[in-house]
């Protein structure tokens, strides 16, 4: 009995060690075959399971910044600021699934619910034929949340990073300044933080 309890757990350890490498590897997961005896068999699925899940919360190793200046004033036309998603190296393969997206916009600021996403590369073009993003914007407007598929350097399309173009504006009787408090949190990747300016209406 206690040989076979821990035949099943090295089976375990070995399918979440495999599992982990194929997520970092950034390898399809391979789906490990299961006989429902409970056995070596379906210990290794589980392990592998369970080892791909934290090999893409660890591939997850992203950098997240906002790209250009942004303001506007209250009453404006509005504004749009770009969110842009990496790999630390630029080159590194990432598949990471479906991964919660959290954006609080700077004080003075609300969402105004639209979302873009494009791949933007090295040599300045675009594209990727990405599907749309359904945001979710919090009844204060601060907080804009939605669920995306994150890959970068998988294929030919989805090369260098992802950029989300999003819409935001100044509220009616927002201070005037430069605000940078704040944030996006794109899955596990460490948050960026998010600027922009109120500045007054020339009109």
């Amino acid at each position: 009995m206690a040989t076979d309890v821990q035949s099943k757990r090295n089976a375990y350890g070995r399918g979440e060690e495999q599992g982990r490498a194929d997520a970092l590897g950034g390898r399809p997961h391979s789906d490990p075959p299961r006989d429902g005896s409970r056995g070596e068999k379906d210990q290794y699925a589980n392990g592998y399971d369970w080892g791909y899940e934290q090999g893409r919360a660890q591939k997850l190793d992203l950098v997240v910044w906002q790209e250009g200046g942004v303001e506007d004033a209250p009453g404006g036309l509005g504004a749009t600021i770009n969110i842009c998603v990496r790999t630390p190296n630029w080159k590194e393969t990432v598949d990471a699934g479906e991964r919660e997206h959290v954006f609080t916009a700077p004080t003075g600021f609300r969402w105004n619910g639209t979302v873009g996403a494009q791949y933007k590369r090295m040599d300045q073009t675009t594209g990727g034929n990405l599907p749309p993003v359904r945001a979710k914007v919090s009844a204060d407007g601060r907080t804009l949340a939605f669920t995306f598929h994150v890959h970068l350097n998988t294929n030919k399309e989805d090369k260098d990073c992802i950029v989300y173009t999003c819409g935001l504006e100044a509220v009616d009787g927002a201070a005037l300044g430069r605000f940078t408090d704040g944030v996006a949190q794109v899955g596990t990747a460490p948050p960026a933080k998010l600027k922009a300016e109120v500045i007054e209406d020339e009109d």
